[in-house]
């Protein structure tokens, strides 16, 4: 496992991404995004305040995102990819600092990943267009990675 069937993964589901693939795909990186937040808590109630109200921000833009109620585009690539290459190195970062076996918990999220696409190699969406879990489907099994 590395990046590359990762990114050969996108390749395969989405081979010529359209509009919509690209909101889709930020509302679903926002969507994981409200997810972390969802799995931490301040320490003291004024940060546990903000740490909600930034989930909830988070998990509104997503789904709008995600069905189409509203649209972003790129104003600036090159920021864009720094951005998203930031993104891999400081996530990887917190798993490290909390003890977690990243690289471990990837190669099972990617397997995981690959059981999203039929017997015939085709994947599956939901309505909105986001990639989703098919009858085949098998969850990571993330147990003694953390």
């Amino acid at each position: 496992m590395s990046i590359e069937t990762i990114k050969l993964w996108f390749a395969r589901a989405v081979p010529v991404p359209t509009d919509n693939n690209k909101n889709v795909q930020i509302g679903v990186h926002i969507e994981e995004f409200s997810e972390m937040l969802e799995s931490i808590k301040g320490v003291d109630s004024e940060s546990d305040r903000q740490v909600g109200v930034l989930q909830d921000l988070a998990k509104s833009v997503s789904t709008k995102l995600k069905k189409g109620e509203i649209q972003v585009t790129l104003s600036d690539r090159k920021a864009f990819l720094d951005a998203v290459a930031d993104q891999i190195v400081t996530a990887t970062g917190c798993g490290h600092v909390y003890g977690m076996n990243v690289v471990e918990a990837l190669r099972r999220v990617d397997r995981s990943n690959w059981s999203k696409f039929d017997k015939h190699g085709q994947p599956y969406f939901d309505a909105n267009g986001k990639i989703s879990k098919g009858p085949d489907y098998r969850r990571p099994d993330l147990e003694g990675l953390f």
